[in-house]
């Protein structure tokens, strides 16, 4: 893990899991051998390290590279959106014409359900862009993957900025920032969405890499010694509902759908709070049996992760209800060494192609309708840097 710069932040919100606990369940349910460790179908049966500027021997991890034409067809599209005068919030595909690599995209689009769960876009050159080009390029690429953008309740922004952000001391307790605008490390877990994607502006000078796993490997490898905490996962979780002052939402986190496959919806904000803003008291707190299935489903996560090496300009997208992730402490640059800070953007899309089947547990109904069941005009997009809310956060 990369070291960070905030050393004398101090988490006991239980968030951030114990690395004693965390070292001593991997040892209970023989997590010593990651090596070992049966992948998904879907991984590489070599190193389980992506670097975004190689490409997977065996056909089964999906990056596309973007040719001279792409990127000119992009240019394309960005000129030809600028000159319509919508606003960012109405951007579709048909405002971003992309006759050829659409077609592609479309093509990568349909694997997330239940084939290839995430696909990976690159050769981007976002230093080349203002941010607001950077946005309309990202938003617009985005729009040939799903139509769909999701807003929290009470939030209606769309674009999140997922990077370092300082605020003064004397803030800190009365603004929310939250683990995505600090550089430290990020246990596995999930956001709220079916499609999470992520548009990586510029990475910093050490750390920050970027890990997924498959909850069925997840599943697999607790299930070895441990099968009691699967079905802990299954019963309900009680968690913060951040749209009402001391509302709750009682679910499992773990789910068996018709296909048979599990899906996963775990967000640690939701089930901890955060340093700068606790569980509220007035909930019941997480058993010990919660506390650990939980710490199982990091231990197990680091135990089975893919890293990705991010390259400046890569867009990812991914199953969210499939796949956890998480991501290491990071150090940003600083101009006089000539690096950059880990900076990207996130948006968070609905999985309605008609053409795969993305199968929803029902207990996640009314959490997708308050996602996804708004009008275009309604939503945000914050061009600027701007500290995630609790209801986007994750």
């Amino acid at each position: 893990m990369a070291p960070h710069a905030e050393t004398q932040f101090i988490d006991s919100s239980g968030y951030t899991p114990s690395t004693d606990v965390i070292t001593e369940l991997k040892r209970k349910l023989r997590l010593h051998h990651p090596a070992s460790v049966p992948g998904a179908s879907w991984i590489s049966k070599g190193s389980q390290t992506i670097d975004s500027r190689d490409t997977d021997t065996d056909g089964e991890a999906s990056i596309l590279q973007l040719s001279l034409s792409d990127l000119k067809e992009i240019e394309d599209a960005f000129l030809f959106f600028n000159a319509t005068k919508l606003p960012l919030n109405k951007l579709q595909a048909e405002h971003f014409p992309l006759p050829t690599l659409s077609i592609k995209i479309r093509e990568l689009s349909i694997l997330p359900p239940d084939k290839q769960p995430y696909f990976l876009i690159r050769g981007l050159k976002p230093q080349w862009f203002s941010k607001y080009k950077n946005v309309a390029i990202y938003a617009g690429i985005a729009s040939h993957v799903s139509t769909k953008r999701a807003f929290a309740v009470g939030d209606h922004n769309v674009l999140h900025h997922v990077t370092n952000i300082e605020i003064p001391c004397e803030k800190e307790e009365k603004i929310y920032r939250g683990p995505a605008n600090r550089n430290l490390a990020v246990p596995f877990h999930t956001d709220y969405g079916a499609i999470l994607s992520l548009y990586i502006l510029s990475r910093p000078a050490t750390g920050g890499d970027f890990y997924l796993a498959d909850i069925h490997d997840i599943a697999s490898q607790i299930a070895r010694t441990r099968p009691d905490i699967l079905e802990t996962l299954r019963q309900p979780f009680v968690m913060v509902n951040p749209n009402v002052e001391g509302g709750r939402d009682d679910r499992p986190l773990l789910f068996t759908l018709p296909s048979g496959q599990f899906a996963i919806q775990a967000s640690r904000t939701r089930l901890f709070g955060t340093a700068c803003r606790p569980r509220p008291s007035s909930l019941p707190p997480l058993s010990a049996k919660q506390l650990e299935a939980l710490d199982a489903l990091h231990a197990a996560g680091q135990a089975v992760a893919r890293r990705f090496e991010f390259r400046s300009g890569d867009m990812m997208f991914f199953n969210n209800l499939k796949m956890m992730h998480a991501r290491d402490a990071f150090v940003d640059g600083n101009e006089e060494e000539n690096t950059t800070k880990r900076y990207l953007l996130r948006l968070i899309l609905k999985g309605e192609r008609n053409d795969v089947n993305w199968e929803l547990p029902p207990e996640l109904n009314q959490i997708w309708e308050e996602l996804y069941n708004h009008a275009d005009e309604e939503e945000i997009f914050t061009v600027h840097p701007e500290l995630f809310s609790f209801k986007a956060s994750h």
